[in-house]
């Protein structure tokens, strides 16, 4: 969790009421003199990292919407098995409004680390098609 507001203090929290904790077997968080193990490191670490993405993706997704950059999409696929699938809820970037962004704002996503995930994501949506044949070749062979 987070410290008080305006403080960058971060701090693990344990359920201890979740039937996971316990006195007996498992893993320990805390040494003999109360400091934490290497386990406990490395699952706050984790969570370090889990919040600073969570952050980044928050600023990203703002200088997307800034810029009116998302469609949402809805994808049908029909399968080789004849399964019909439809995947709705999400949203890609709308490449003819990235292209007619003005210079400016280009740069504003470029200085702000947001141009290569941008050119990444829609770098991925030719995976697609890759994604649904390897689904047919698995269903095919069982």
């Amino acid at each position: 969790g987070r410290g008080p507001e305006g403080s960058s203090l971060r701090q693990v929290h344990i359920d201890m009421a979740s039937p996971r904790i316990g006195a007996g077997e498992g893993m320990r968080v805390f040494d003999d003199t109360g400091r934490p193990t290497p386990f406990l490191e490395r699952i706050a670490d984790q969570l370090r990292a889990l919040d600073e993405d969570y952050v980044a993706a928050t600023a990203f997704f703002a200088a997307l919407q800034r810029h009116d950059l998302l469609e949402p999409l809805t994808l049908d696929v029909t399968l080789e098995d004849g399964s019909k699938n439809r995947l709705v809820g999400y949203h890609v970037i709308d490449e003819d409004r990235l292209e007619a962004l003005d210079p400016a704002s280009v740069a504003e996503l470029h200085a702000e680390g947001h141009l290569l995930p941008i050119f990444m994501a829609l770098a991925s949506l030719g995976q697609i098609g890759d994604l649904v044949a390897r689904k047919n070749r698995r269903l095919a062979h069982g």
